[in-house]
């Protein structure tokens, strides 16, 4: 933390999946960087495309803890459940391992609840043969368990699925939604909006 004329600046770490990395977009539009330049705080982008939970834990201590970073967000299901690698509650098992990291390192984690798909649209833009409707029920089942998990262990959750599917309808995603899985830059500025600090 550093103070700025008078305003607190924090140093904040993003980590995740292609939503947090910006896929397929530019970085400077995703919404890591649109709530920078918005907020003004140092936030460092770690999302890598493609990845999964187990694999988020193995580098949080390279790219999160590493940077010293007086908080930590996680954003992570998505890949799990499309690739038929863990269940909600081993993705909660995984971001609860994340949790334990980041206080023992006196950071705060925050944790997102990952976006739904549109399975239409998913399935003509982004992979065939994939079941998205039970891809969404699992994304659901974990952002329940998120939002109990965050109201037991006093962890501050962004309720970004909920927000996120408020915007649009099925039937014409194409505004917030590129491919079916991953944000256009109205939807990154939507997401950006969801962080208040």
């Amino acid at each position: 933390m550093c103070q700025e004329k008078g305003v607190e600046t924090l140093k904040i770490v993003c980590i995740g999946n292609s939503i947090v990395n910006g896929f397929p977009l530019k970085r400077s539009q995703c919404f890591v960087s649109l709530w920078r330049e918005a907020s003004g705080h140092e936030i460092i982008n770690k999302g890598e495309n493609g990845d999964v939970s187990s694999n988020i834990v193995l580098r949080f201590q390279r790219d999160v803890v590493a940077h010293k970073p007086s908080a930590a967000v996680v954003l992570t299901g998505t890949n799990d459940f499309i690739y038929q690698l863990e269940t909600p509650q081993g993705v909660l098992a995984y971001m609860n391992e994340m949790v334990l990291i980041a206080r023992a390192n006196a950071i705060e984690p925050i944790l997102m609840t990952p976006l739904l798909t549109s399975p239409l649209m998913a399935s003509k833009l982004w992979l065939p043969d994939i079941d998205y409707a039970e891809v969404n029920h699992k994304l659901m089942s974990l952002r329940s368990r998120l939002l109990e998990y965050g109201e037991k262990n006093n962890v501050r959750i962004i309720d970004v699925q909920a927000k996120f599917a408020a915007l649009y309808s099925e039937e014409n995603p194409y505004e917030y939604l590129i491919d079916g899985l991953h944000p256009t830059v109205e939807g990154h500025l939507a997401i950006a909006g969801f962080f208040s600090f």
